[in-house]
């Protein structure tokens, strides 16, 4: 009996802040550098997902590193808002004229924006946003609102997060990510 394995590779679209390169960047992976970044994801270690892939360790620092080096993902560090007294929120915004690079850019510079990003949907931009007390968030939501070309303002706080635990029994779980 003949037993063929084929190997497939994914494409996936690197997310750019440029709006002139969208659509340009496209990198073929293989399905080991993508279960490597749905663990990272996750917040899995190189020696959990070495073990979880069956790959040795060394070959997952190598990828993680490459990937790195690529572009193809990120490390961030982010406080812990909470303990350090800031609540957090989303500011939803709709735009009247549709100067959205205008509008982003002024809202990004506004104290407490964390990020700012273009959406399609029902809002137009949705800022992340920090804020100690009601009277901040008041400046803020009543600063957004003056911006010309600004129609209406939304904004969400958030209460809590719910951790996304793909193990199941200190197994793996549904760690797929990305759709197919």
């Amino acid at each position: 009996m003949n037993v063929y394995m084929r190997r497939y590779s994914r494409i996936i679209k690197i997310n750019s802040n440029n709006p002139s390169d969208s659509g340009s960047s496209v990198t073929r992976i293989d399905d080991i550098d993508m279960k490597v970044i749905e663990f990272l994801t996750f917040g899995f270690k190189n020696k959990q997902i070495s073990s979880k892939l069956r790959v040795p360790l060394s070959t997952i620092q190598r990828r993680t590193r490459k990937l790195g080096e690529k572009g193809l993902i990120v490390t961030r560090t982010e406080p812990n808002y909470e303990k350090l007294g800031f609540k957090r929120g989303l500011i939803h915004i709709y735009l009247s004229k549709g100067e959205i690079d205008s509008v982003g850019l002024k809202l990004s510079k506004m104290r407490g924006i964390i990020s700012a990003s273009v959406h399609v949907g029902n809002s137009d931009l949705v800022g992340f946003f920090i804020y100690r007390d009601t009277k901040q968030l008041l400046k803020m939501t009543t600063d957004v609102k003056q911006i010309p070309g600004v129609e209406k303002v939304m904004w969400s706080e958030e209460v809590y997060s719910i951790l996304v635990d793909k193990s199941v029994d200190g197994k793996s779980g549904d760690t797929n990510l990305f759709y197919e």
